[in-house]
Formats: structure tokens, C-alpha cells, sequence
């Protein structure tokens, strides 16, 4: 991995722990309160920040990464290609939680992805706005 694409990836992934922030525990805590974990007496008291972060870090490599293969360059294009990303990342797993367990409310999945969606669609379009930059 060449420094480009790192510096890359870390802008992308401060956006999205930001922007993650802003949707998830301020505009929508509301939600996550009545249909999340919260709802069915599983919730953290306290979030786990350091465990946050490197998840966020791990979706935003895995962003960048298909950014790189897939040769996206631009805002637009790089919000789109990663915005899809989030979205069947975080649909599949909900999915597959709501399945298996009692802690999610039915309409949780498609709520969480599609918010998903644009925090991860954020981070690609920094990503890829960089990945456009000649040095």
C-alpha cells in the first residue's frame, strides 16, 4: 500500500467516525434507542470508543480498497461505490443478526444500512477525491 492510499484511507475514515457520530448518537439516537440494543436491555451503558474506531478503520479500509480495484476517482463516484458498499455490508450483517437474535427491532436493518449508506458514501467520496490528487 503506497502513502496516497493511506492518507487516503485515514481521511476517509475520519469522515466516516465523524460523520458516524452526527447520524448514529445525535440525529438518530432516538432511534437506536427504541428499536436498537438499547430497547432490549442489551446495550453498552458507555460506548466503547477505541473498539468503535477500529471498526470504523476496518470498513473504511475495506472501502478504499474496492475504490482502488474498482478505479474510482472523483467525489461523486467514489460516494456511490461506497455508499453500496456500506449499505450491503451493514444490510447483510443486520440481517443476518435479526435472524439469529431477539436485539434488533424488524425495521432495524434497512434503517441502520441506509443511514449506513451515507456515512460510508461520505468517507468514499473524501477517499476517492484524494485518490483522484496528483502529488
Amino acid at each position: 500500500m503506497d502513502r496516497k492510499f493511506l492518507k487516503a484511507v485515514m481521511a476517509g475514515w475520519l469522515t466516516m467516525f465523524v460523520t458516524g457520530y452526527l447520524i448514529f448518537d445525535v440525529a438518530m439516537a432516538s432511534f437506536y434507542e427504541t428499536y436498537g440494543t438499547i430497547a432490549f436491555g442489551v446495550g453498552r451503558d458507555a460506548i466503547i470508543w477505541p473498539a468503535n474506531a477500529l471498526g470504523v478503520a476496518t470498513l473504511a479500509l475495506l472501502i478504499g480498497l474496492c475504490l482502488r480495484w474498482s478505479g474510482t476517482l472523483g467525489a461523486v463516484q467514489g460516494f456511490k461505490v461506497a455508499g453500496l458498499v456500506g449499505f450491503l455490508v451493514w444490510f447483510g450483517t443486520g440481517v443476518i443478526y435479526y435472524g439469529h437474535s431477539e436485539i434488533f427491532a424488524d425495521i432495524f436493518p434497512i434503517v441502520d444500512a441506509s443511514l449506513e449508506l451515507v456515512r460510508s458514501g461520505c468517507g468514499g467520496a473524501v477517499m476517492a477525491m484524494m485518490l483522484e490528487k496528483t502529488d
